[in-house]
């Protein structure tokens, strides 16, 4: 079993529904744990949310709606005939609390979007092979029609559209889509936007109005401020923001990498190190910053060069001893280890001290 080390970096409960006969809330449940591996403040306020985008079209409750822990999401999928709706109450909460109830109400009347498009077929058709896979285009497109039908109800309901708007504009990036199951930011802001001038009583159409004007500056303190109060997803969200504004801002890509690698998204974190390096070679922070996603994904030879590559530009950099020494000892090369912890220590670096006495003498 290997010891673990510290990386340092340098910067359910169901609920009643008038359609009791309608489905089956033990399947809701199943589902669910399946799913596990977007909150409204309770299950009753979920349940009040769907009864208003319903009464928008006139449809009848032929939907379970279930709570369901750790998602991350809200999600429209069908079983044995049955519509449901699971969502995660604490990625719906965290929405709430950095914008307003319209966020949660505008995913719910998306993924009612889904099951009224068409979109849902069952689970158990696609587990026997009954129907083949959706294309990531076909995704990209299904997700652009429940965005419109989200729009549209969220016109009905009296939302502006920067309101029916916000999620996508804060969750979402413009980078390039064509393999994504879902569409960039400007397409599907372009989606909300039409339907909501369907949607528009007033039936005049209204251009999309961008929030309020912030410099790529304003938008990376906020981010950083986000992000040291552990609001992760809101520092991603306006370091993206910054990033928009100015594409050569290496250190927005540096610190959006490491709210990345917080939550755990390595492969994302090493994108945005990497990016940040392009920008600016001699980014030192970035390189020891690269190495931990790489050695969380037991990548040690490419951490150890970049932990050589951030000592090379600074001699003295005791945290890139320090994590090139756990490296080296993953790849059981002890006195690598204590070499490059010894290095640390000297350099004043308190835990590669305690490694130096728990495993070179």
């Amino acid at each position: 079993m290997k010891k673990v080390f510290i990386l340092f970096l340098f910067s359910s409960t169901l609920f009643s529904q008038a359609q009791t006969s309608y489905g089956d809330y033990k399947d809701a449940a199943n589902l669910c744990i399946a799913l596990q591996g977007n909150s409204f403040s309770s299950d009753k306020a979920a349940d009040n949310a769907l009864d208003r985008i319903l009464s928008v079209i006139g449809a009848s409750k032929r939907f379970i709606l279930q709570p369901c822990s750790e998602i991350s999401n809200a999600v429209a999928v069908s079983y044995k005939g049955i519509r449901y709706i699971l969502y995660d109450r604490e990625f719906m909460n965290e929405l709430n609390s950095n914008s307003n109830s319209w966020s949660s109400l505008s995913i719910l009347a998306h993924e009612v979007g889904h099951h009224i498009n068409g979109h849902s077929v069952d689970v158990i058709l696609y587990a026997t092979d009954a129907v083949d896979s959706k294309s990531l285009a076909e995704k990209r497109q299904q997700e652009l029609e429940a965005d419109e039908f989200s729009g549209f109800i969220m016109a009905k309901l009296g939302a502006s559209l920067n309101q029916a708007s916000g999620v996508i504009d804060n969750l979402s990036s413009n980078s390039d889509d064509s393999y994504s199951t879902h569409p960039s930011r400007d397409k599907r802001l372009n989606a909300i936007r039409t339907g909501y001038n369907k949607g528009n009583t007033n039936n005049r159409p209204i251009a999309y109005e961008a929030p309020t004007t912030l410099s790529a500056y304003d938008y990376f303190y906020r981010a950083y401020d986000k992000q040291i109060k552990g609001d992760l997803r809101g520092a991603i969200a306006d370091y993206s923001n910054t990033i928009e504004i100015d594409p050569n801002y290496a250190s927005a890509y540096n610190n959006r990498g490491y709210a990345k690698n917080a939550l755990e998204d390595y492969y994302g974190a090493i994108a945005d190190y990497s990016k940040a390096i392009e920008i600016d070679p001699n980014f030192a922070d970035s390189y020891v910053n690269r190495g931990i996603p790489k050695n969380a994904l037991e990548d040690y030879y490419g951490a150890i060069a970049d932990y050589t590559k951030a000592i090379e530009i600074d001699p003295n950099f005791a945290v890139a001893y320090n994590n090139r020494g756990i490296a080296k000892y993953y790849l059981e090369n002890l006195s690598g280890a204590c070499s490059d912890w010894r290095k640390a220590a000297n350099l004043g670096h308190e835990g590669a001290a305690n490694y130096v006495r728990d495993y070179c003498n």
